[in-house]
């Protein structure tokens, strides 16, 4: 054999070294580039978050809070009660009105909570049962502080981050939704409203309706349906659709509040002396809101109660502190009268293009604010501005209108829950991602058209419809804030 020069073998490692280098370098410009980009996403979510949150500088008393005598409040989870009615709640009571307080669930499926609480990092079934059991005690223990008696806390004990499943897809007793967190179809816990009840949106409908039917309130408080929150949007969805179902002539009064909303509420912190203003992305036209004020022993009383919350407080003790403000905010839906059409005419997408039988014109019917997450801002496409509705004989048509044209890629859904009489039906429309341009009867400029048959939905007076985008087996893009609809 030939001998290998002392230089060949230097050479040969040299050009080795320097191919690892060229490889290490290129892994670490891939790693860098990821974290940039997450950064980068990280850095533009927070931002609009933060631009969703911004408030307008003066809102108007609400209006007739003087009338409230029999106040029902309902709350998704655990603390909400009081964060957004901790003062309206001293104030009716004050007045020897009647409070009664609904949660929806017992907030058995916080991750990170329940970690913390628990100091393990794969918390057990029994751990969120415990969690959920814990949290219970301290609504009751704030409600009590506020004058709120353990007979009128009601607890449904649905599941935590499972309302929305309840709403979409899992509604009927015998196909119920098993909870990821205590993997259970059903509430274990004793302190259950309807202990009979599983898992499923009749199920929670049905409460709902009992409780309006025994209490009777004149004013029901719910949660917001522009919150970021799926339970807080739900809840609120659900309440609105019980609310449908009362006889107009005896129908609460429906307030809504913000809980979740980017970085509502601005500032944050312990501002006792500062004002809670709505986000200007949700104050428009089909939305009036009003604040209540609050003298300053409601105020102290409120800090109190929540200071009671304590598993929530070492994750989100300066969140919750943020709403002890001198006044508590609350919007009244005001959608417009569901306009009827000429008969016979060929009804497009574009609501402007619509002609009513009066001659009116086709005003939204909610309001939806804009580019409020990464998603949004990059598919315009999949980002709601506003629905509108209209009647022509048995049809409903609702037309979404969307910042940007309508993609092919984008997969659009519109729910309908329908509240006739003492039974509540669903319709659903479907338009998935299609390969080509979708037709000009589905969608024009930037809106995407939906018909009903209301014929086949008995002609219900009322509806509650919900709308969401979505990429092909991908995370939602948007979701419209859900809306009722008076058809009577």
């Amino acid at each position: 054999m030939m001998g290998v020069s002392r230089n060949s073998i230097w050479a040969a490692v040299g050009k080795a070294s320097r191919g690892v280098r060229r490889v290490i370098f290129r892994r670490g410009a891939i790693v860098v580039g990821i974290i940039l980009v997450l950064a980068l996403t990280i850095g533009l979510s927070l931002y609009l978050g933060y631009l969703s949150a911004l408030p307008v500088p003066f809102i108007d008393e609400l209006e007739d809070v003087a009338s409230i005598h029999r106040l029902l409040v309902v709350a998704p989870h655990c603390d909400d009660e009081t964060l957004s009615s901790g003062g309206l709640i001293q104030e009716v009571l004050t007045r020897g009105g009647q409070v009664r307080v609904v949660l929806v669930t017992n907030g058995d499926g916080s991750f990170t909570g329940t970690m913390v609480e628990f100091r393990k990092l794969y918390p057990s079934v029994r751990d969120y049962l415990q969690a959920g059991s814990s949290r219970q005690q301290e609504s009751l223990n704030a409600m009590q502080s506020l004058g709120v008696p353990a007979e009128d806390v009601i607890f449904l004990s649905y599941p935590d981050r499972g309302t929305p499943p309840l709403w979409e897809r899992f509604w009927d007793d015998a196909n119920p939704y098993r909870s990821p967190f205590t993997r259970l179809t059903q509430s274990p816990y004793v302190r259950t409203y309807n202990p009979q009840s599983v898992y499923s949106g009749h199920s929670l409908l049905s409460d709902l309706r009992s409780i309006l039917d025994d209490f009777q309130p004149d004013t029901v408080v719910a949660p917001h349906p522009n919150d970021d929150h799926p339970d807080h949007w739900a809840s609120g969805a659900f309440t609105a659709l019980a609310v449908a179902t009362q006889e107009r002539q005896t129908r609460p009064r429906l307030l809504l509040y913000l809980v979740h909303r980017g970085a509502y509420p601005l500032p944050r912190g312990y501002l006792p002396f500062a004002p809670l203003l709505p986000p200007l992305e949700l104050v428009n036209s089909t939305c009036t809101w009003g604040k209540v004020t609050l003298p300053d022993e409601f105020v102290e009383q409120k800090g109190h109660a929540i200071e009671l919350y304590k598993s929530q407080l070492p994750l989100l003790g300066s969140f919750l502190r943020s709403f002890v403000r001198h006044n508590e905010l609350f919007c009244e839906l005001d959608p417009p009268p569901v306009p009827r059409l000429v008969p016979d005419q060929d009804v497009t997408p574009v609501p402007g293009l619509w002609q009513s039988v009066d001659g009116s014109e086709v005003v939204p019917l909610v309001e939806d604010s804009r580019r409020d997450t990464v998603p949004q801002e990059v598919g315009p496409g999949g980002d709601f501005v506003a629905l509108y509705a209209a009647r022509s004989g048995a049809k409903l048509w609702i037309s979404a209108e969307m910042r940007g044209k309508p993609s092919r890629l984008i997969a659009y859904s519109c729910l309908l829950r329908v509240a006739n009489d003492r039974e509540a039906s669903s319709t659903r429309v479907l338009y998935p991602p299609r390969v080509g341009t979708r037709p000009p009867h589905e969608a024009q400029d930037n809106f995407v058209l939906m018909r009903f048959n209301l014929e086949a939905l008995g002609y219900p007076p009322s509806v509650v419809v919900s709308c969401d985008t979505r990429y092909p087996r991908g995370p939602t893009i948007d979701r419209i804030g859900w809306a009722m609809v008076n058809l009577d």
